[in-house]
């Protein structure tokens, strides 16, 4: 199977539907995304695993792998989205437009369209000649509770030694970014 083109990618990871959010009327799975993910990936040659994230139904990380050792590089992002209102917008969130060559649509920048380009970027990559891996991670509900993350950590695996996280951040390369914590504290009273 051959790769689609990169506006056909981006038109159908945008229409591939993966809200995630902690109100449970809006949150829905990001299998979609996933599966044509694994068959772009696996079609370039590179080993696929889906990994179904233990309580949370529907939801998917993906570690795509070429090459071999512990040294490579990360491509990492996150292939849900925020929760939206189609009210507000000019056109169907769930469907690529082009205005002023620019394209618009639920995770054309954050971040479903980080994928469309690393396959762009890579799809004439002689993977089989690499020396260290090219490893890429999507992960599950960055904009929600991050649980595609959480049950990384939980693995224990070395997936390389530098990498770079497509997330957007005023459209503008950075070296380092801030991180997040989050706490939570729940006192009971009378």
């Amino acid at each position: 199977m051959q790769t689609p083109t990169f506006h056909n990618m981006l038109t159908s990871l945008i229409g591939a539907a993966s809200v995630s959010s902690v109100n449970p009327a809006w949150d829905m799975g990001n299998g979609a995304v996933i599966e044509l993910l694994d068959s772009w990936f696996s079609s370039l040659g590179f080993k696929t695993e889906i990994l179904p994230l233990p309580g949370h139904p529907g939801k998917f990380n993906l570690i795509a792998t070429a090459g071999r050792g512990d040294e490579g590089l990360v491509l990492s992002g996150h292939t849900d989205t925020v929760p939206f209102d189609p009210e507000r917008w000019n056109s169907d969130p769930l469907k690529l437009h082009e205005r002023n060559n620019r394209f618009y649509g639920i995770g054309t920048a954050d971040m479903k369209g980080f994928f469309a380009i690393i396959i762009e970027a890579i799809r004439e990559l002689p993977i089989d000649n690499l020396t260290q891996p090219l490893v890429i991670l999507a992960t599950a509900d960055e904009e929600s509770n991050m649980c595609g993350a959480k049950s990384l950590t939980a693995l224990h695996r070395r997936l390389g030694r530098h990498a770079m996280i497509g997330e957007p951040t005023g459209m503008k390369p950075v070296r380092m970014h801030k991180g997040i914590s989050m706490e939570s504290v729940r006192l009971t009273g009378r």
